[in-house]
């Protein structure tokens, strides 16, 4: 993973690429007994981050409440399954997706990865789409706020801006006097975490483990198809 090698700085994703965020998702739905075959389950989590990032543009616009992106979400995705349910129980499915996501842990290899970053490298950094608090919550559950300082840590509601918006990753290096071609990103999702810090001159890693397709000709500097691909590192760092 030469890309990493050569980066200064390192910022990763949070959700669905420091820890699996379908599980609790599942669980979720599977407490409710909604009606979709737990087949689907990663089928329709996907369907659901899809209408997420959509309606997220017009959450940042003010145009729609945070309850409001969270049941028209879930109900969009629920009625492209022929499944109809009503706002009460969306937001009762996201109540226990919040309950399910205060047990959540990273992905193993992830972690060890950032944590050898964090011991070589200058600057190694959170970037995330979502409200302060919410997503501190997870990085605490995740024990991460632990190992990155908080002047690190730049999350959208906090920013003022929120990915795939170009401006995101350019206050990053310029708020770190980062030069960004130094800068390297690490996340699941294409138009978010793909397409944006390539734009902006910053090198980037797909961590596709849900298989999703390229959506534009952007090309990453690496693909990681699981997370145990995570373990390279170790061996082109010459770790033991």
């Amino acid at each position: 993973m030469n890309s990493i090698k050569n980066a200064e700085a390192v910022f990763f994703d949070l959700d669905d690429t420091l820890y699996d965020s379908l599980l609790p998702f599942q669980n979720a739905l599977e407490y409710y007994q909604v009606g979709l075959p737990r087949s689907k389950a990663e089928e329709f989590y996907k369907k659901v981050r899809h209408y997420s990032d959509l309606l997220w543009k017009e959450h940042v616009k003010g145009e729609l409440s945070l309850e409001e992106l969270r049941i028209q979400r879930l109900t969009r995705s629920f009625l492209d399954y022929q499944i109809s349910i009503s706002d009460d129980q969306a937001l009762a499915i996201q109540e226990r997706y919040e309950q399910e996501q205060q047990q959540i842990k990273p992905f193993e290899t992830v972690l060890l990865l950032l944590k050898q970053l964090i011991e070589t490298k200058p600057f190694v950094g959170i970037i995330t789409n979502g409200p302060v608090n919410h997503q501190m919550n997870k990085l605490k559950a995740l024990k991460i706020d632990q190992l990155i300082p908080i002047e690190h840590i730049f999350i959208s509601d906090g920013i003022g801006m929120a990915k795939p918006d170009n401006r995101v990753f350019e206050h990053v290096h310029t708020k770190m006097n980062i030069n960004p071609g130094k800068c390297l990103y690490i996340g699941d999702t294409w138009e978010n975490d793909i397409v944006p810090p390539i734009e902006v001159g910053w090198k980037c890693v797909w961590f596709n483990h849900r298989n999703r397709q390229a959506q534009t000709k952007h090309v990453p500097n690496e693909i990681i198809m699981n997370e145990k691909e995570f373990l390279l590192f170790d061996e082109k760092q010459g770790h033991n």
